[in-house]
């Protein structure tokens, strides 16, 4: 009762034309350097030359966008002279290095002692929980709450 279902049951499936490799085909099968491993690097790799290359296009993109809207700023002229004084230039110069700095500060974090103090217990109890990082969950929640708190 129930002896044939629980047995696994294998089935072969014979090709209706007669499949036929040559020998100089298999024995190139196996003489092939390539593997799956070494298909997968060569693949990774050409993904990385692309990746780099469009990093390299964007960047060279962006630089020039930079200089280009740098350039602007500098001869764009409120009164249409045809050119520029040094006295002007500089003055521009002065005013767009003041709105840098207006922005690198305003970037800046203040970082708390007791932030710097949370950050350090989180790294401590990682350190020492090695693969158990749930056991340092108060000290995480207490880290999140202060940078919130920023």
């Amino acid at each position: 009762m129930g002896s044939t279902a629980s047995k696994p049951e294998t089935k072969v499936f014979t090709p209706t034309t007669p499949v036929d490799f040559s020998s100089t085909f298999l024995s190139q099968l196996e003489q092939s350097p390539e593997s799956d491993y070494s298909r997968a690097q060569y693949t990774e790799k050409y993904i990385q030359d692309r990746v780099a290359e469009e990093l390299k296009k964007l960047e060279a993109q962006t630089i020039k966008n930079f200089k280009q809207t740098t350039n602007d700023a500098i001869l764009k002229d409120k009164s249409n002279k045809p050119g520029l004084s040094v006295t002007e230039s500089n003055a521009k110069i002065a005013k767009l290095t003041q709105l840098l700095q207006d922005n690198a500060k305003l970037e800046q974090i203040n970082i708390t002692p007791e932030l710097k103090d949370s950050r350090e217990n989180v790294i401590k109890c990682l350190k020492d929980n090695q693969g158990k990082s749930l056991n340092c969950w108060d000290e995480v929640e207490t880290f999140r709450t202060l940078v919130r708190n920023l």
